[in-house]
């Protein structure tokens, strides 16, 4: 007698949350790549200035992130998850981006790619939130945990290549493998002809759910804190060590930031099932003030890495629980809603990151102070968060009270 085929064990929920796992990781992974290169190594690649470099990846983001809450718009509420494998496919062009020094051909390689990112995680998001069943916060956590590792395995990855390659981002293409693997099994799944994942939701269905709104800010301000950090602080070390491979220093901190972050969002997923979405992100907020203290005073960058493990568990682990309010929440459709929380909140974090690059800009090349002085309001943004999922806490509490009576 034959045992089940690879297709029949792919076809389960659990394995289906974990193929949707993969698939976050990977084209987050794309994405992670290009975060240690603006300075020095695509400003000598496309031989043009950090600002026009900020302008390029910043902009691109901006599109990506901008395609999440328009596919809701464009595409059929029931859902399109013949686009998980092609989004897959189209990330991995971001991998090319060595092939060419031609500025214009590097932003549309990765406007193109960042398109396929920006697809995948609305329609991602909704089918990780269809398979995961009743723990609905530790299903979503878990697929965002997925994307917090790739982002941060594809910025460790090309820190390493440029210090190994001595900047040559030629043969990058080759980090395009992990996309052909995570193409064949979502064919393999049967993802890509999902139903069911993306249901209408009755009039009235709001009774008892809080606003989006307020969520929606609450999104922002995760992303814009998160973005700041990560795009900045390989920065921040290459220009407050020079001589010293803080580069790759760099890319190991944000690397450490997104493993811890994956780590943790499972636990505070699990935790967030048990005493609520809000007060678990209040406390972690609390919890990330003094590592992020500690990065802002090292005195070797080989220790950023360190204290960038609790910056990841603390403010990285707790994105995914914005994401599940956000889908629990009333106000908009649930397509709108997703990709907005993900691909609005991010988009304005990019924004924020060529603002901050612009101001970074008016500094001489090698100026670390203007750096740590945008680093420095992440510790803003902390205390933003904090203030406003005590806030939405308090008010699910006032609105459980008003349906009791």
């Amino acid at each position: 007698m034959s045992g089940p085929s690879s297709g029949g064990l792919l076809r389960g929920n659990r394995a289906r949350l974990l193929i949707l796992t993969l698939a976050h990781f990977t084209v987050d992974f794309c994405g992670g790549l290009t975060i240690p290169l603006p300075e020095p190594t695509l400003v000598q690649h496309l031989g043009t200035t950090l600002p026009r470099v900020a302008f390029l990846i910043g902009g691109c983001a901006i599109v990506v992130n901008v395609v999440q809450p328009v596919s809701g718009w464009l595409l059929p509420a029931r859902g399109v998850p013949a686009l998980l494998p092609v989004a897959t496919a189209a990330a991995a062009l971001i991998t090319c981006i060595g092939l060419t020094k031609s500025y214009w051909a590097v932003g549309m390689l990765l406007l193109v790619g960042g398109v396929g990112i920006g697809v995948l995680h609305p329609e991602g998001a909704l089918a990780a939130h269809s398979v995961s069943g009743r723990r609905k916060g530790l299903g979503m956590s878990l697929f965002m945990s997925g994307g917090y590792l790739g982002f941060a395995t594809g910025s460790l990855v090309a820190g390493v290549w440029v210090e190994v390659m001595n900047q040559d981002l030629t043969y990058l293409w080759v980090m395009a493998a992990p996309a052909v693997v995570t193409v064949a099994l979502i064919l393999t799944s049967g993802l890509h002809r999902l139903e069911g994942h993306v249901t209408a939701e009755p009039a009235g269905s709001g009774e008892g759910k809080l606003p989006f709104a307020p969520i929606l800010a609450l999104t922002v301000a995760i992303a814009v804190t998160l973005c700041i950090f990560v795009r900045f602080i390989t920065i921040w070390l290459v220009r407050e060590f020079p001589g010293q491979p803080a580069q790759g220093w760099g890319g190991t901190a944000v690397f450490a930031s997104g493993l811890a972050g994956a780590a943790a969002a499972v636990f505070w997923g699990h935790l967030s099932d048990r005493f609520g979405r809000g007060k678990v992100i209040a406390l972690t907020q609390v919890l990330c003030v003094p590592f992020l203290y500690q990065v802002l005073h090292v005195h070797s960058p080989s220790a950023v890495p360190l204290w960038a493990l609790g910056i990841g568990a603390t403010l990285g682990g707790i994105f995914p629980l914005s994401v599940v309010l956000a889908r629990e929440s009333h106000g908009l459709g649930q397509r709108i809603r997703i990709g907005l929380a993900i691909g609005g909140a991010w988009g304005l974090g990019e924004v924020a990151f060529i603002l901050a690059s612009r101001y970074v800009g008016r500094f001489p090349a090698t100026a670390a102070a203007p750096v740590a002085r945008v680093l420095s309001l992440c510790g803003v943004g902390l205390a933003m968060i904090a203030l406003l999922s005590l806030w939405l806490t308090r008010l699910e509490s006032r609105q459980r009270v008003d349906l009791a009576a």
